[in-house]
């Protein structure tokens, strides 16, 4: 069953899974041409996560970018400590900004998606050929649903600061966890704080799921992108906090051992996103 959705483009979220579309749907070339014809939202199983993460690895062991994530997530790092360090106050926004790091996330993954799809489309890929997406008039949505999930995060921070200040932020004496660990109000900080960041997180997930992907590989307007990225989230809701689980538990365990993990996860995580999104999304 389809519906006429988003003026000319037509999708249902009933259709069966026919199959991953591949790369031979494509174009050879190395324009950065944006995929047309009517979208059509697929109901994949679970696996599917399985057989994105495989072709996830085989990008990354083709463009080795994980140079690119340690040239950005040590400086960041640093520049937290730093900040710890200098001012104490700043200790209880720790926890609340590596979580929110997860909201946006889905940005950091832009350009490794770009390179699995101009690898999908050529066979092979240049950062010259996937970076010209970024000069096409896609860029323009691509932004403002960066904006989107950074306002997201930065609203985050702010609801965080809130609770703390209503919670252990009223409790004097004793260290920051101590107070954590040991009262009543760092409990009630504790299970507020939780709550509420999965709710931001499960809004994140659903922008975020095909969001960027859509943006790099079809002209649409932002508010287009995230209505059927939402679709598609509601159409998979197993899957789609499957994949969550999924970021979630390789974001954690790439940081375990002092970050080093995360130069493999992030782009991993980034190029399967793209191929996780050819599952969910077919084009005609």
């Amino acid at each position: 069953m389809t519906a006429s959705l988003f003026g000319s483009r037509v999708f249902s979220s009933l259709d069966d899974v026919h199959g991953y579309p591949g790369a031979d749907q494509y174009p050879q070339t190395t324009r950065p041409e944006a995929t047309t014809g009517p979208i059509r939202i697929e109901r994949p199983g679970l696996s599917v996560i399985f057989d994105a993460l495989r072709e996830g690895v085989a990008d990354w062991r083709t463009f080795r970018t994980d140079v690119v994530v340690n040239v950005v997530i040590y400086p960041l790092a640093a520049a937290l400590l730093a900040g710890v360090i200098l001012d104490r106050a700043l200790l209880p926004f720790v926890f609340p900004v590596c979580a929110g790091m997860a909201l946006i996330g889905p940005v950091g993954t832009i350009w490794f998606a770009a390179l699995s799809r101009q690898r999908e489309r050529d066979g092979t890929a240049t950062s010259d050929a996937a970076a010209a997406i970024f000069d096409s008039p896609r860029r323009l949505t691509v932004q403002r649903l960066a904006l989107l999930l950074i306002g997201l995060f930065a609203l985050w921070i702010v609801v965080a600061g809130i609770v703390y200040s209503i919670t252990l932020g009223r409790v004097s004496g004793g260290s920051f966890f101590d107070n954590l660990f040991t009262t009543i109000a760092g409990y009630e900080m504790l299970v507020i704080g939780v709550l509420l960041g999965a709710a931001f997180a499960l809004v994140a997930l659903a922008i975020g799921l095909v969001g960027f992907q859509l943006a790099l590989d079809r002209e649409m307007g932002v508010g287009e992108v995230v209505s059927i990225s939402l679709h598609v989230a509601l159409a998979n809701p197993r899957l789609a906090l499957a994949w969550g689980g999924v970021v979630v538990a390789g974001l954690v365990l790439g940081a375990l051992p002092g970050l080093l993990g995360l130069s493999l996860a992030v782009p991993i995580l980034g190029h399967a996103s793209w191929h996780l999104y050819r599952r969910l999304v077919a084009g005609e």
